[in-house]
This record gives C-alpha cells, sequence and structure tokens, in this order.
C-alpha cells in the first residue's frame, strides 16, 4: 500500500506531494496532471521486476509511447531538468510469494524508498541517453514513527498494530555511498553486515 509520493522532477510534476490512504480518489481537470502522477506510480512499481531502462522506456510520453528517455524529465520551454527524484512511502505485506512460489515473510513492514536519477548522454545513446543513479536507499519507519506517516484516519490500537511489523538495528536495507565513478549501491543486512549490489 502506497501511503505518501513526493516527486520533483518527472515529467511536469515538481513540488508534488500526496498523502495516500486505504481509498484514495485522485480527481481533478483534463491536462491537470493525473496521468503524470499515474506514470511515477507505475515506473516505480516497474523498478522492482525490470532494469531501469527498460522500465523507463515503457513509460508513456504525451503523445503516445516514448524511446526518448529525455521526455521523463520536467521540461520548461526547450529546456529540461537535469534531475528527477522520488520519494514513496509504503506499507508491504507481512507474507509473499516470491518468483519460484515460496513464501516470504518480511521482517519490516512500513518503508521508505528514495530514488534520485540524472539525465546523462551517451555517445554509445546519441538519440535517447541513458540514467545516472545519483542515489538509492530503502529505509525502515520505527513503529514509533508509524503515526508520522500514516496521516489518514484509523485505529492505532488494532488496523495499525496489525499492519505495522518488525524492528531493526542497521537503519538501511539499500544505501547509497560514494561519488562519480565511485558510487556504489550497498545491500545492508541486520548485524552490520553488507554488499555491493551495483557499481554507477
Amino acid at each position: 500500500m502506497l501511503t505518501r509520493l513526493k516527486i520533483p522532477g518527472f515529467k511536469n510534476l515538481v513540488g508534488v506531494d500526496v498523502r495516500f490512504g486505504p481509498f484514495t480518489c485522485i480527481a481533478g481537470p483534463n491536462g491537470s496532471a493525473k496521468s503524470n502522477l499515474f506514470d511515477a506510480i507505475h515506473f516505480l512499481s516497474a523498478l522492482a521486476d525490470r532494469p531501469l531502462l527498460e522500465v523507463a522506456l515503457s513509460v508513456r510520453a504525451e503523445s503516445g509511447r516514448t524511446t526518448d528517455i529525455r521526455s521523463l524529465f520536467h521540461r520548461v520551454g526547450d529546456q529540461y531538468a537535469d534531475t528527477m527524484s522520488f520519494e514513496a512511502g509504503m506499507i508491504v505485506p507481512g507474507e509473499a510469494q516470491d518468483d519460484r512460489g515460496q513464501t516470504a515473510k518480511a521482517s519490516i513492514t512500513l518503508l521508505r524508498y528514495e530514488l534520485a536519477l540524472a539525465y546523462r548522454q551517451e555517445e554509445s545513446w546519441p538519440s535517447s541517453g541513458t540514467f545516472e543513479m545519483l542515489n538509492e536507499q530503502l529505509v525502515h519507519i520505527a513503529k514509533g514513527e508509524a503515526s508520522k506517516h500514516l496521516l489518514f484516519p484509523h485505529k492505532a490500537s488494532s488496523w495499525r498494530k496489525s499492519a505495522v511489523r518488525g524492528q531493526r538495528h542497521a537503519p538501511y536495507f539499500i544505501s547509497t555511498e560514494g561519488d562519480g565513478t565511485k558510487r556504489v549501491i550497498k545491500l545492508h543486512q541486520d548485524g552490520g553486515q553488507s554488499a555491493t549490489a551495483s557499481d554507477c
């Protein structure tokens, strides 16, 4: 369940900060960026299963399908922003099945995911360019902080205790360290162990 979405720099979304509840209605006149908000949600959701560039190329452009990731960055006139970022708060199920049908239990269910991307022109991609990942983080939100993040009406004594579970010593599941060619994305385990997931 998505609980919050902050988006600066994606398409025509600037300064967007939406709080979601169990039922949220998105309404507005034509051209008010409703579809772009759903495109942003689709973009983040698809990243769980597919490579970044493939997901970007699947996002709808204003005139239909796009093969130019530059069009995903906010534009004013002929000038495009160089970066875009996302911050998503979420409650994940306590139990789920992986691609092999095996059951897995979540140790933490209230999370915040952050992603920051830059546009990078490359000689091998002259027409469309590619992404540079500036930051990726997945952070747990402690049960004691849940009331600050879940602003919709709910019963703390029953619903919140059943939906928000787990505790963790390390603050991050995923973190970004370093800059430029030394930037790495790290996966963290409880107990302080970490492993490099990818180089950027």
